[in-house]
């Protein structure tokens, strides 16, 4: 193999693939890049549980297809000048030339890189791009992380006529309502995967699922991952059949007042009255903050205690410049809505 290529570009590229190389044992193939000449330049990366490939342009001389350690390659690739590099292979020595510089590094068996799955063999999600993104982004926050539970550690597609976007860290539940629709089933996806396609996918892509695989790709970017083995909870049962009361209330407002009785304490002491919401810090005698503004309701007063960044993950990623605050009783779950996006939240005992 022989090629010629632009150093921004692969090194572009080669930033986007070493989070899905081996990072901890370097005598293992997974710690390398596939770099596959043929027609065009493509370039793999995976650790067997994500994997992702990107196809660009590059002058090929010489076909063929080589791996390289993904660090050492993307170490190389900072060091060297925005100029055109080569790279080709004598037998298993990689040889990276620029000017006067050159590395030569092993290579391993290329025919022994691990196969990715095909998206022709998988159903296909049919959802709007931008909604697929704005699902993710809304719930991402939600996923817990390091969970003894591991389908906890990821989010449930559950695939319908409506497809619904779900996610617990078990202090609150994110629920995403879209219109997305496929051959019904219920997956779990790891956390780590949907990290990957926000920063990744920006617009154009399709979405292919089984059993065992979530793919997500576009003309030049293929992603995929394995799915988590394990039994979301019935997320339905939670959601509460009806409300006592339901009040809409500014967001720019909320969020200002809340975020100052933050600064003191994330527990927070909410009261809300016929003319007023209160804002108070849940914290030592020593430390204490106060704030509140007019908002006329039919309520006497109730009140509740909350974690403030449960409030504020949901206040930060809806656009509208209101949203629905609907109540029971102080102690049990409440809902925070946003047209079809809602998240039920555990409340603090106060």
């Amino acid at each position: 193999m022989k090629v010629k290529i632009q150093k921004p570009l692969l090194e572009s590229i080669v930033t986007q693939l070493i989070p899905f190389t081996e990072k901890r044992d370097n005598t293992l193939i997974t710690s390398h890049i596939l770099i596959d000449a043929n027609n065009n330049l493509t370039l793999k990366a995976t650790d067997k549980e994500i994997g992702i490939k990107i196809q660009t342009d590059a002058q090929i001389i010489e076909k063929g297809k080589i791996t390289i350690n993904g660090r050492k390659l993307h170490n190389i690739l900072k060091a060297l000048k925005n100029d055109e590099i080569e790279i080709k292979n004598e037998e298993d020595t990689i040889i990276i030339t620029q000017q006067n510089s050159i590395y030569r590094l092993i290579s391993f068996n290329p025919n022994e890189f691990p196969e990715f799955p095909n998206p022709e063999d998988l159903d296909k999600l049919k959802i709007d791009k931008e909604e697929f993104i704005d699902a993710i982004k809304k719930t991402f926050p939600v996923i817990d992380t390091n969970n003894p539970k591991v389908e906890l550690n990821g989010e449930l597609f559950d695939i319908q006529e409506k497809t619904n976007f779900v996610s617990t860290d078990t202090r609150r539940l994110a629920i995403y309502y879209s219109q997305g629709k496929g051959n019904t089933k219920q997956i779990i996806v790891p956390k780590r995967a949907l990290s990957e396609v926000k920063r990744i996918f920006k617009e154009d892509m399709d979405i292919f699922y089984d059993d065992v695989y979530l793919i997500i790709k576009n003309e030049q970017t293929l992603l995929f991952t394995k799915l988590i083995n394990g039994t979301f909870p019935d997320y339905k049962r939670i959601i509460p059949n009806n409300f006592k009361y339901e009040l809409k209330i500014p967001k720019e407002i909320f969020t200002n007042h809340l975020k100052q009785v933050s600064i003191v304490s994330t527990e927070v002491k909410i009261t809300i009255t016929k003319n007023r919401i209160i804002f108070e810090s849940i914290s030592d005698e020593t430390i204490q903050a106060k704030t509140s503004f007019e908002y006329e309701s039919k309520i006497e007063e109730f009140t509740f205690g909350v974690n403030s960044k449960y409030l504020l993950d949901f206040l930060q990623s809806i656009e509208n410049e209101e949203f629905e605050l609907c109540l029971n009783d102080p102690n049990i779950p409440f809902m925070l809505r946003d047209d079809k996006f809602i998240t039920i939240v555990m409340p603090l005992m106060i």
